[in-house]
């Protein structure tokens, strides 16, 4: 796939006209001030033939920015893990509204302190972020654009709304200076196994100094991270202690729980497991994802390079001008209303809000499959067809759903066409969320474009020499925390629903050393909130006493978990999908019962659950410490 396929076409050169930036040299989350962002990295897990740089665990760390450079103990600590090709900007609302609420808590006379560290995955460690470093510290966008994708990529349109022609670039246009990494360069990512991942979160949970008998650490995932967490607490460690033993509490986030849904694998399965391990060491099949599998040609180094130059973006413009990339390239699968989102106009908001919103024209079906269901409710476009185009629909045949429809979303009976555009008018956005109009909204635009824009200016990730078998030598600088998945790693993918399925899975063979058993999970809170419409708790862990869970029904708890943190059985998660358990607007708490517009449900209950169940306080490691420094 080139280069030219992910190109984001643009309007005439007028639209690059952009207004004076906003500060971005600092680390502070939008809307809230009280909380700032470092992006770390330590030593990781020692993967078989990964070099020792690369051998690397990455983290947001979210915490109280009125600590300065001496965070005060922690009463908590959540080390969250992002779902599938998902990463750390996805979790950035709802990490920071949990640090945000607990400095309005009292925890033993002072203000209560709660971190939250969220793993970055190691494909985010081959990511080449110079040209957006560049570009921030600059507070030009443009210089991202031109490392990753060329001059060629702001050629004019022959007309407003048009598609850009990069098919000849102009004379003397520079290449761009950056280059993915090849399959047989990153040869090595085919050992990047649960294993990898789980020794990631072990170097991380490291860092906390508890005294003995406290008990501060929270393990959170969503979706696919989910089943990380159930999976780590089920996993034997070095010391002969189970993941749990060193828990606080498991949180689900639209993902699992999950005990297994077998007891063992067979051995036909162990020799299918293998097989793939061994396709996957010897080059057969691929290591890291790339225009293929479930997310199709918006996966991969070069579709994602061109999603985190839209980020750059996202940080310096008005919301209300006209973006310069629409929706849509030829590269993606067909599916319908493609022609309508090609050629409509579009703020840079309305851009943000219909590329993830779950059915951005109400009832068009003009999404993604894929995204229907991963996708946020964040509003609608206001658009409505020219009069007398009311019956030009996209003849193209509707796209199988992937999740679970959108309450209250009839089927789509016209499916937007180019023809119904005015191309004179630039379309702007309805927002959702407790300051919005949109009543079956969880969730705002702005909170994502934000999100997709936010990188923190303090980091400790310094840029590394790594001679690749392919590309040759190669300076790595990943500093900028990337709001897309680079390099999804195919090995990981595949353990995460192996290891998943069973509840005991027992391995030393082929480099592959684990012990895992799901019986182990006992004793230990769990919270759970996810979209399932179950009249009651569904909780898997006979062990566990003391379970709470949030679905679209409501709230159910057990007695041991009402005589902890009794919440309203009212509460309920009926607006939400897949991505609004983590990145869901909390504008508006005070109207309302959570779950509601702008009322979070998971941060609104969270908060006291966690808090609860939490026991003394922890020494997290300072900035010093860790050798963060401001770099721009």
């Amino acid at each position: 796939m080139s280069l030219k396929t992910l190109i984001l076409g643009a309007t005439a050169m007028a639209a690059l006209a952009l207004p004076a930036a906003a500060d971005n040299g600092k680390s502070l989350v939008p809307g809230y001030p009280d909380v700032v962002g470092e992006y770390i990295q330590i030593p990781g897990y020692p993967a078989a033939g990964t070099p020792k740089a690369l051998n690397t665990a990455s983290f947001l760390r979210l915490r109280a920015a009125a600590d300065g450079e001496t965070p005060k103990p922690a009463n908590a600590v959540i080390v969250g893990l992002p779902g599938f090709s998902s990463t750390p900007a996805h979790w950035l609302y709802l990490a920071s509204q949990l640090v945000h609420k607990a400095q309005a808590q009292t925890c033993d006379g002072a203000p209560c302190r709660i971190e939250v560290w969220v793993l970055q995955r190691r494909g985010a460690n081959l990511a080449d972020t110079t040209g957006l470093t560049a570009a921030r510290a600059r507070k030009d966008p443009k210089l991202a654009l031109d490392y990753y994708l060329g001059a060629a990529a702001l050629q004019p349109s022959a007309l407003p709304g048009a598609p850009l022609k990069v098919d000849v670039p102009p004379a003397g246009s520079p290449p761009p200076a950056w280059k993915p990494l090849s399959q047989t360069d990153v040869a090595f990512m085919a050992d990047w196994d649960f294993q990898a991942y789980a020794g990631d979160v072990d170097a991380m949970i490291g860092l906390i100094k508890q005294k003995t008998g406290n008990r501060n650490v929270f393990l959170a995932g969503h979706s696919q991270g989910g089943g990380f967490v159930a999976n780590y607490a089920a996993r034997l460690q070095a010391d002969g202690k189970r993941g749990v033993d060193k828990l606080s509490g498991l949180i689900f986030l639209d993902g699992g729980p999950s005990a297994g849904t077998e007891a063992a694998p067979t051995e036909a399965q162990l020799t299918a497991y293998f097989a793939k391990v061994a396709a996957l060491r010897a080059g057969k099949d691929r290591v890291y994802t790339d225009a293929s599998g479930m997310l199709g040609a918006i996966a991969g180094p070069e579709a994602a390079a061109s999603q985190s130059v839209t980020g750059v973006y996202y940080a310096f413009v008005d919301p209300a001008q006209e973006s310069i990339f629409p929706l849509r390239t030829a590269a993606m699968t067909a599916n319908p209303g493609d022609a309508f989102l090609r050629a409509i106009r579009l703020t840079w908001l309305a851009r943000a809000g219909a590329s993830f919103d779950t059915d951005p024209v109400p009832g068009g079906g003009v999404q993604m499959p894929v995204l229907q269901f991963l996708g946020e409710g964040l509003g609608y476009l206001d658009f409505k067809p020219v009069p007398g185009t009311e019956d030009q629909c996209d003849k193209t045949p509707a796209a199988p759903m992937v999740g679970p429809p959108r309450p209250g979303m009839a089927a789509a009976k016209c499916v937007p066409a180019a023809a119904q555009i005015d191309p004179a008018k630039v379309y702007g956005w309805v927002e959702g969320g407790g300051n919005g109009q949109s009543p079956l909204d969880a969730g705002k635009a702005r909170l994502w474009m934000d999100s997709q824009a936010y990188a923190p200016a303090r980091s400790n990730i310094k840029p590394v020499a790594v001679t690749f078998a392919e590309s040759g030598a190669r300076t790595i600088d990943a500093s900028d925390m990337i709001a897309s998945n680079w390099y999804p790693s195919e090995r990981w993918d595949f353990d995460a629903g192996f290891v998943g399925r069973y509840k005991t899975l027992k391995l030393d063979r082929d480099g592959v050393k684990l012990d895992i058993d799901k019986s182990a999970i006992a004793a230990i809170p769990v919270y759970v909130a996810r979209q399932s419409p179950a009249p009651a708790a569904n909780n898997p862990f006979p062990g566990v006493t003391d379970y709470t869970e949030v679905n679209k029904t409501g709230t159910y708890q057990t007695e041991a978990a009402k005589a902890v943190t009794p919440f309203d059985p009212a509460i309920n998660a009926k607006l939400y999908f897949h991505t609004d358990f983590v990145s869901v607007d909390d504008s508006t708490p005070d109207k309302g019962r959570p779950g509601d517009p702008g009322n979070s449900a998971v941060a609104n209950t969270l908060i006291d659950w966690v808090l609860k169940r939490s026991k003394g306080a922890a020494a997290t490691p300072t900035p010093k410490a860790l050798g963060v420094v401001a770099r721009y």
